[in-house]
């Protein structure tokens, strides 16, 4: 793909982004906010979908089979107490103003200050790596759409992604002092972004179905004649253990709620 293209594109999307995100800080600053009503919180629960529902699942997917569907198999079990939990978590961080997981674990065990900083150093060790494996994605993902080679020139690609995310987070996510505050600009990108990953999944899935493939017969069909695919299709085929399919599902129950990012979007 020319590579203008592809910057144009990204210049036009990140645009898009920082336009929505001014338009719901000056909506919120009038009192207008675009972002009090479901739609756009269940949109920006999705932010559980990074890199890892790009690249992670379908490598899992191709590799181990049917175990990939664990990770999104988890939250949706566990939706329905969010009626409970969740409203309860929302209460007590409003009651207490808490603003981070860290916040509340230690708010949970008498406000332990070295609880709070044990819980924040866990978060930062397991943010740090996962945010520069977000970046690599993007980098990555630029080199192959302009055709370039995937085992070197993504330190440009990486640097910008890291400049426009640090550009975005100073004007969106710490200007105000009030740590309790809403940030209305954030969350309605985040439901803007989980909007056109679904729809962008959607068409993925519909042209490898109907235009690679004709329809989903033929789609199974082909693969279990392949030997190697056909026993992906089966939950012990992939050499997968139920042990490790209840570790993924419990794993992947907390981590909706409990990821850093998780609960910033859902309770704060």
């Amino acid at each position: 793909m020319n590579k203008l293209l592809v910057i144009a594109c990204s210049v036009g999307y990140l645009l898009l982004l920082f336009g929505v995100a001014y338009a719901a800080e000056r909506r919120s600053a009038a009192r207008k906010s675009l972002v009090a009503n479901p739609y756009v919180y269940a949109l920006s629960m999705a932010v559980y979908c990074t890199a890892w529902a790009y690249y992670g699942s379908v490598g899992r997917a191709a590799v181990q089979g049917l175990s990939y569907v664990v990770i999104y198999l988890g939250p949706g079990l566990l939706a329905p107490a969010w009626w409970l939990v969740l409203r309860k978590i929302i209460r007590v961080c409003r009651q207490q103003r808490l603003t981070s997981i860290a916040d509340f674990i230690s708010a949970r065990y008498g406000k332990s200050a070295s609880l709070g900083a044990l819980v924040t150093s866990v978060c930062v060790l397991g943010v740090v790596p996962y945010i520069a494996l977000q970046i690599k994605a993007i980098a990555t993902s630029f080199v192959i759409l302009t055709g370039g080679s995937q085992g070197g020139g993504t330190t440009g690609p990486a640097l910008f992604t890291a400049g426009i995310l640090a550009v975005f987070t100073i004007l969106f996510g710490v200007r105000s002092v009030e740590a309790t505050e809403r940030h209305e600009g954030i969350v309605l990108a985040v439901a803007l972004e989980s909007l056109l990953k679904l729809l962008a999944f959607l068409a993925v899935g519909l042209f490898v179905v109907f235009g690679l493939f004709g329809g989903f017969a033929d789609l199974f069909n082909q693969a279990a004649a392949v030997p190697a695919l056909r026993q992906l299709f089966t939950f012990r085929g992939a050499g997968t253990s139920a042990a490790e399919w209840l570790t993924l599902l419990v794993l992947s129950m907390s981590a909706v709620l409990l990821l850093p990012r998780q609960f910033q979007v859902a309770v704060v």
